[in-house]
């Protein structure tokens, strides 16, 4: 590939950004080069591995890394997702003179891309976490061709529900004690993620998880149950569960024929939510529920499960705004690729 003549490093067509969320530490982290992949590696010491193929490697600064190449211009460094281990690494690419790139816009990191609008596809792409964005993202490029990029006005709304299926909302689920809320949490996820048992106040943690609902990734909060006497530990759990609720993008309004959704403070009542009656097979609930259903065995965990995993994707990305057909602004604000 063509290279630069100003500087050593800065003579490679190459530039790296980091893939993986900032601040969050994580198993791996992802450093994509992209560009001049061959030039980047030589300017970094590194020995340039064949297209499909994945190297291990010990390096003095970056520590273990995991290099992996996907096409002529792209490859990936994946060194330990902690905050130091990240650090070091980026500051290893600045030293070496490569340039660092925002993350993500632009055709230098998918030169494949028929024009921009592609390339800010295609990366949007590798980093949607839900199933549902798959199909949606790939029509953007032939729905901004046939729609024209200056006829098409901006739908705040819509955006902010569409951008859910790329970083995933905070679901809270508040409710009693003894209630089963943590059953609703299992069934959801399909797994064991929280402890069920007979006694209240069995859940005195915050369990978080990630869960598929409808198609949707959502990340999942099932918290303790809010009793009016509790002692000391769980006033504490309580004011945590309210706080996260603070900053959750749907709340899950739990009870059951017997136990009414807790009074949530004023702060809390604006918020989007769902009221749950749980526990069916006892009886229908004592409340108006937006939906309600029994939990008691396989079959009813199946469909009551399916049931409110399809209301929540419902209040979070509604129908309407999945079918819509107009072009969707998928980028964040002030990143947005050449429309032409």
């Amino acid at each position: 590939m063509k290279r630069m003549t100003e500087g050593p490093a800065a003579a490679v067509e190459a530039a790296w950004t980091v893939c993986s969320p900032r601040g969050t530490p994580g198993g791996i982290a992802v450093f994509q080069i992209s560009g001049d992949v061959a030039g980047a590696l030589g300017v970094l010491g590194l020995a340039l591995p064949g297209v499909g193929r994945v190297k291990l490697i010990e390096h003095e600064h970056a520590g273990e890394v995991l290099l992996a190449r996907w096409g002529e211009g792209c490859l990936h460094l994946m060194p330990h997702g902690g905050a130091a281990a990240v650090r070091r690494c980026a500051q290893w690419l600045h030293a070496s003179g490569l340039r660092e790139a925002a993350p993500g816009w632009g055709r230098e990191f998918w030169p494949e891309a028929h024009d921009d609008i592609e390339a800010a596809m295609l990366w949007t792409l590798s980093r949607a976490a839900s199933p549902l964005a798959v199909d949606l993202l790939l029509a953007q490029p032939r729905r901004w061709r046939e729609a024209g990029a200056h006829e098409t006005k901006p739908d705040p709304a819509r955006e902010a529900a569409l951008a859910r299926l790329i970083e995933p909302p905070l679901v809270v689920a508040l409710g009693g004690a003894n209630i089963g809320k943590s059953t609703l949490a299992n069934a959801l996820a399909g797994r064991g993620v929280s402890i069920v048992a007979d006694e209240a106040g069995t859940t005195r943690d915050h369990v978080g998880v990630m869960l598929e609902v409808d198609g949707l990734v959502v990340r999942y909060m099932d918290t303790p149950g809010l009793r009016d006497a509790p002692d000391a530990t769980e006033r504490e759990s309580v004011s945590l569960s309210l706080t996260a609720a603070m900053g959750a993008d749907l709340v899950l309004r739990c009870g059951d024929h017997a136990c009414p959704p807790p009074e949530l403070p004023q702060e809390l009542a604006a918020k989007p939510s769902i009221a749950v009656g749980l526990r069916g097979d006892l009886g229908p609930p004592c409340f108006h529920a937006n939906v309600a259903v029994s939990l008691k065995d396989e079959s009813h965990r199946r469909a009551g499960a399916a049931q409110i995993a399809r209301e929540i994707r419902r209040r979070l990305v509604p129908d309407s705004v999945l079918l819509n057909p107009a072009p969707w602004r998928f980028w964040p604000p002030g990143a947005a690729p050449n429309l032409g």
